[in-house]
């Protein structure tokens, strides 16, 4: 994997404009409003999510399959492909890339399962998932490496003294950010810090003295590459969050500390607003599930 993220191919390819994302759905909102299409791709993360679980993988692994998939479409169309097998060849192929590979036969005797209890058939076979990961890989420009905000939160919290409940918190808020085009729109150390400080946010910057409020005189450059603290090196880890034993506060003042990253602080402001409108419209979903089969009715052939 690349040393640097800016100098990958996620960081070179795969960081799109909203503009150029909208322009990527221009067919699928013949059929389906911009709000309907949000609910689709809830949809099929959860779907991807729930196959990973199955699986037993890692949630990396669970992670590189939606951005995969999210990936995949931005070059194609929901009307024009199969989603369903999209889903599973992504998870298939994930496996690999993460060095966890799977059955083929593991992943679409699990890919029936979960689709049956949604009421839905799975109708593909060995061959046609094998036929799709070709596929999926030339439309991925065969640029198979994804960065992860895991690491990065990791790197952050140790340095930022951050509670185990806290840096937890901002895992499960990183693991739901894939529901959304996060992954298309922002550098991975940028969610991560996103999601730390909406945690800290929640809490009123209780363990922290002074102003924890971002505003726009405190941006900072973000000319450079990834994340930068305060004490440069700070081991990082891709393990489980609590695994981490740092329980004080390093930092008092969470405004300068913020302000000493090399991130934009207006996109950390619009990710903490996207994060909160995913949960209104998730918890908004989860009782209306009948909307996102009328939904893709109309969305698939």
């Amino acid at each position: 994997m690349a040393a640097n993220f800016w100098t990958s191919t996620h960081g070179t390819n795969w960081l799109l404009s909203r503009q150029a994302l909208a322009d990527c759905r221009k067919i699928d909102r013949q059929y389906v409003t911009e709000q309907d299409l949000i609910k689709v791709n809830i949809w099929f993360a959860q779907i991807i999510t729930d196959l990973g679980r199955n699986l037993q993988v890692r949630q990396v692994i669970i992670a590189t399959a939606i951005t995969y998939f999210k990936r995949f479409y931005t070059k194609n169309s929901f009307r024009n492909t199969e989603p369903n097998l999209v889903a599973a060849t992504c998870m298939y192929l994930a496996c690999k890339i993460e060095e966890s590979p799977q059955h083929i036969k593991s992943i679409i005797g699990d890919m029936k399962s979960i689709m049956q209890e949604r009421g839905e058939p799975f109708a593909y076979d060995n061959q046609k998932v094998a036929e799709m990961e070709f596929y999926l890989l030339e439309e991925l420009d065969f640029n198979m490496i994804v960065y992860h905000p895991y690491r990065s939160l990791m790197t952050l919290a140790q340095d930022l003294g951050t509670k185990n409940e806290d840096v937890q918190w901002a895992w499960y808020v990183i693991n739901d950010s894939y529901r959304t085009d996060m992954c298309l729109l922002y550098p991975p150390h940028v969610v991560a810090a996103a999601a730390l400080y909406l945690q800290i946010a929640l809490r009123g910057g209780a363990q922290y003295d002074g102003d924890y409020s971002l505003t726009s005189s405190s941006t900072a450059n973000n000319g450079n590459a990834g994340v930068t603290t305060r004490k440069r090196g700070a081991a990082a880890s891709n393990s489980n969050p609590n695994s981490s034993n740092n329980e004080t506060p390093k930092v008092k003042d969470i405004r300068s500390w913020f302000a000493q990253l090399n991130v934009d602080l207006e996109q950390i402001t619009d990710i903490v607003q996207e994060i909160i409108s995913l949960y209104n419209l998730w918890g908004e979903e989860d009782k209306q599930n009948e909307k996102i089969r009328e939904i893709l009715t109309r969305l698939l052939k």
